[in-house]
């Protein structure tokens, strides 16, 4: 067995390495994560660029604006049918 001041250079020592080993594995972790994150953000970057910026071959949207224009139709009359004294039948349209 060591002196006292040996015994607490090992314990001091076995610390220090002790703190090194939990802080490298915290910045080991904290790495993985903010590349994890990265990745994911970067996936839905390339998604946003990719439907924004890529043409889209959808007919249904036309580039030109839809213009109406209203439609009058002549008036439609029936025909007359007239029957005379005679008993002959006419057809006419009245005019």
């Amino acid at each position: 067995m060591g002196t006292e001041k040996r015994e607490r250079q090992k314990a001091n020592r076995a610390q220090k390495q002790q703190q090194l080993h939990q802080e490298a594995s915290r910045r080991k972790t904290f790495r993985l994560i903010a590349i994890g994150v990265g990745a994911v953000a970067g996936v839905f970057l390339l998604a946003w660029i990719a439907s924004n910026f890529v043409g889209s071959d959808n007919p249904s949207t036309p580039n030109d604006p839809v213009v109406t224009v209203p439609v009058t139709l002549p008036e439609i009359t029936a025909p007359q049918i007239t029957t005379p004294a005679d008993g002959t039948v006419t057809v006419g349209t009245g005019g």
